[in-house]
């Protein structure tokens, strides 16, 4: 892992509030919901989180499959959190710290992290709270710009504090898991555009419990 940026408030709840409505005047990107459906898409029901979900849709898609599942949505940007439990009332909305949720250890049977760990002052911090709170033999579905420090002028640079490979994601869930699985998803239409830099989808199974 690179990092490539340190920590600013473009950061902050505040920040990503402002994000949440620019986003809500646009339509939704096909990159976006391709990610939001491959992420959600080992989901088998039971309880599943959606960690730094702002906007994403994979907690409704999940509903809307499994509608006896219970869906936690938690994000740091408390107005969008506000928004999004008006527009999905049947999911918990919470604007809660990643690193430091509320949920009990073992808990969770799926936890998706979608374009959040390259945000994270400290991602290994975050991968010790995801695992801690999955069930053993859950699993972890979380995306990631693809050793996004070779690219140069990639979407989010400003905001995106480190780079990952392949190679990065199987170090950093071996403590607490195996990496089962890694998907990237770019543009068909414009290999490697700027704008939409290959993204890694990462599938990792907890094999240890923390009690």
């Amino acid at each position: 892992m690179k990092r490539i940026a340190k920590q600013s408030e473009l950061n902050s709840g505040f920040s990503y509030d402002k994000i949440y409505y620019e986003r809500q005047k646009k339509v939704v990107h096909w990159h976006d919901l391709k990610r939001w459906k491959v992420l959600v898409s080992k989901f088998k029901g039971g309880n599943i989180v959606d960690m730094g979900a702002l906007d994403s849709l994979v907690l409704p898609f999940a509903k809307k499959k499994y509608p006896a599942c219970n869906a936690w949505g938690i994000d740091m940007a408390a107005e969008a959190m506000m928004e999004m439990r008006r527009r999905y009332p049947d999911i918990y909305w919470q604007s809660v710290d990643v690193n430091k949720t509320l949920f009990k250890d073992d808990s969770m049977d799926y936890i998706v992290a979608g374009e959040l760990i390259e945000h994270l002052d400290q991602p290994k911090l975050f991968l010790q709270e995801a695992f801690r709170i999955l069930k053993p033999d859950g699993i972890l579905a979380l995306s990631t710009p693809l050793e996004e420090a070779n690219e140069l002028g990639s979407h989010d640079r400003e905001r995106h504090l480190w780079s990952f490979s392949k190679e990065d994601m199987h170090d950093m869930i071996e403590p607490f898991g195996k990496a089962f699985s890694i998907k990237v998803l770019g543009s068909k239409f414009f290999p490697k555009y700027i704008y939409h830099p290959d993204t890694m989808c990462v599938f990792a199974k907890k094999k240890w419990s923390t009690k």
